[in-house]
This record gives C-alpha cells, structure tokens and sequence, in this order.
C-alpha cells in the first residue's frame, strides 16, 4: 500500500511556499500555525489509496479563496491572485511589475493528508507546499523501518520544529518510531469513513465523510515513480493514547 499516488511529483522537481486555513481540521506548514522555535507533533492517519492523501496544485484567488487541482490548472491567469511582491508594491511599482508580467503568482504543488494531532485530540487535515518541508517528509517514508500498519495507522509519529520568520523560515521534521495503542487504531477505525481528502478539488468539506460514489483524483500513470508507490508515511506524538 502506498502513501503517494503514483503521479505524485517529488520535491526535487519543483518549488514551494502556500498560506494557512484559519480552521482547527486543518494545519499547514506556515507561520500562522506554529510560533518560531515552537514545535508540534501527530500521527499520519491513512494513504492514498484510502482517500486520505491527496497532492495537486493550488492557487489564490483575487478574492482570497483557494482553489485545488489534481492535474496542472490551464486558463488560471485571470482568475489567480498576485504575488507577494505586488500585493505589497506601490501603484507605481505594480504597473511595472504587470507590464512585466511579473505580478500575477503560479500555482503551487501541495500535499495534503490526514494526521491526528494529540493536542487537539482529533483527526485534522495537513497540508505541506515547500520543497524543503516534502523533501523531509519523502526521506522519512523512504526509510525501511517507517511504514503503516494494516489498520492505515503510521507506526511513528513526526515532530516538527518551526525557526525564523518569513523568507528565512525553516521546517525539521523528526520521525519517532511508536506503535499506536489498539485503542487509537479503534480511534481511527471509527473516523476514517468521515474523512475524504478529494473533497478538497471540489471545494467541499473533507470532514463531510466518505460520498456513496467516490473516487480517488490523481491516478494516472501506470508507471511507479523513484520513491516506489509501496511506502508509507509516518508521523511523531506525544500521549499515551495514541
């Protein structure tokens, strides 16, 4: 069973960066999410396959809205918001910087998957852009001894420590090995059918539960790629319930 889809795009191959949802079921890496020097820890809950990770593109709208995608948007260009640059350019600046062509953004590639958080002692959806951060991540699930158990339970857990501010912010991430306790696989159990991570391409609720007609987004390629469509992912956490 395999964390990734099989079309997922390394970190290696492309660049990051993203915003935060101001909503308890969700956490991204960001600063709105955890304090410099702080640090936070969860379970990963779930695979693809499962319909509990999903990764894509994503993009703000003028109005502040996010949109996703399994497959690179086209046609994005009028309806995407501006960079950091030009939001926070002078008119002058920003008529130089669209004259340029410089002040429309991109779509970014994301990863999103389930974890339970113990401080919040319930299930909440992750969601990573950086290169840096899906680098750390892919190295973890590329070690032998990092893997995901029958009941879709990661038999570790990740710790992750935030540092500096802005343009200079830097993620670790430290997988623990820890077997979750029957009870949180019970836990688990119970909630998965009421998480649908491809809810997400459709601007619904994830936490809406599993619709009668589902379908995994993001399939395609028949080929697997370097990290091998058979690992799993982990995760770090405090608690003895979990």
């Amino acid at each position: 069973m395999g964390f990734f889809p099989s079309d997922y795009k390394p970190a290696s191959g492309d660049s990051g960066g993203g915003k935060g949802e101001q909503n308890p079921k969700y956490w991204e890496f960001g600063g709105k999410h955890l304090g410099d020097g702080d640090t936070i820890s969860f379970r990963p809950c779930g695979i693809f396959d499962s319909g509990h990770v999903v990764t894509g593109y994503q993009y703000f709208t003028m109005e502040g809205g996010i949109r996703r995608f399994a497959k690179y948007p086209k046609a994005y260009e009028q309806d995407i918001g501006l960079t950091w640059e030009a939001k926070n350019a002078s008119p002058e600046a920003l008529e130089k910087l669209k004259a340029e062509g410089k002040d429309k953004a991109r779509p970014k590639y994301f990863l999103s998957f389930v974890a339970y958080f113990p401080d919040r002692k319930d299930f909440v959806c992750v969601t990573a852009t950086q290169k840096g951060v899906r680098e750390q991540i892919e190295a973890i699930l590329d070690m032998d001894d990092y893997d995901f158990l029958e009941s879709g339970c990661a038999n570790f857990t990740m710790t992750v420590k935030r540092r500096g501010e802005k343009m200079e912010m830097t993620w670790t991430i430290t997988p623990t090995l820890k077997k979750p306790t029957a009870a949180f696989e019970e836990k688990w159990s119970a909630a998965k059918d009421g998480i649908w991570l491809p809810a997400l391409f459709d601007g619904a609720d994830p936490f809406a539960g599993k619709p009668a007609e589902s379908k995994i987004c993001g399939l395609p390629p028949m080929k697997r790629d370097e990290l091998g469509a058979d690992k799993e992912l982990a995760t770090a956490g405090v608690g003895e319930d979990w």
